[in-house]
């Protein structure tokens, strides 16, 4: 039996590119704990890469992990800090936000509301959740479509996101390293954020405690375009002493 939920295991990986722990366990009839071992196995056998969640095939040249396992992932921590940024959000406001599974839990919470905003995003996920608001003005940015964040990216989407000013920008990124900045594990993805970045006024940098001391290979931008960093608990003292002295507001 083991080895038959190894193969199906295997074969809906060859489909869809992930797996959660939840969606197997209904499926084989076995216990979550039973489908974790399965998974251990096959990362072991190097056929899979396990998540918070459930597992997937890592790309040779995008190993980020795929949106559907990341909405999964600190589903709690994405609420809260959502909640942070929804507080500086108000009726007239531009807003970016990137294709991040953080802003999207910021546009399910502004789907709640009678915000009259615009918002402005290179993610289809968000056009989904958006896209039958009454007072929320939509501009999705459109250009070559990742699969693996349901986003728009590449020169189209950054020349697009150059047409706009906006008021405030909300992104997240892989990892973020002291004196360096955020870095994102696709090119494509940290220009896109960038350029999020230089049309807006003030930039919020929302990412949860895994992210700090972290780095990934493509550098977003360095701190100077860093009006906030929104995350969920109280960093260390090293980079509340950083974002003192380099004037950037820390909510947590």
């Amino acid at each position: 039996m083991k080895y038959d939920r190894l193969q199906e295991i295997l074969r809906q990986l060859n489909n869809t590119g992930s797996v959660k722990v939840t969606d197997l366990s209904k499926k084989l009839n076995v216990t979550e704990e039973t489908i974790r071992k399965d998974l251990a196995t096959l990362e072991k056998e190097k056929k899979l890469k396990r998540v918070r969640g459930g597992a997937y095939l890592p790309n040779t040249f995008d190993k980020e992990v795929p949106v559907l396992l990341r909405e999964t992932m600190f589903k709690e921590e994405k609420q809260i800090m959502a909640k942070k940024c929804l507080k500086f959000i108000e009726d007239g406001d531009s807003i970016a936000l990137d294709s991040s599974t953080t802003a999207i839990s910021i546009a399910t919470l502004l789907k709640m509301t009678t915000l009259k905003i615009t918002v402005i995003s290179n993610s289809l996920d968000i056009a989904n959740v958006l896209k039958d608001h009454k007072t929320i003005k939509l501009i999705i940015i459109g250009g070559n479509f990742r699969n693996v964040s349901h986003s728009f990216i590449g020169v189209n989407a950054q020349a697009n996101i150059s047409r706009y000013l906006i008021d405030k920008a909300f992104i997240s990124s892989s990892g973020i390293s002291l004196n360096i900045g955020p870095t994102d594990y696709s090119e494509d993805e940290s220009l896109v954020r960038k350029q999020f970045l230089l049309q807006s006024q003030q930039n919020y940098l929302v990412v949860d405690h895994t992210k700090f001391d972290f780095r990934t290979i493509h550098l977003i931008d360095d701190f100077s375009h860093i009006s906030t960093v929104i995350t969920d608990k109280k960093p260390s003292g090293e980079w509340i002493d950083f974002f003192k002295n380099s004037k950037i507001q820390l909510i947590y």
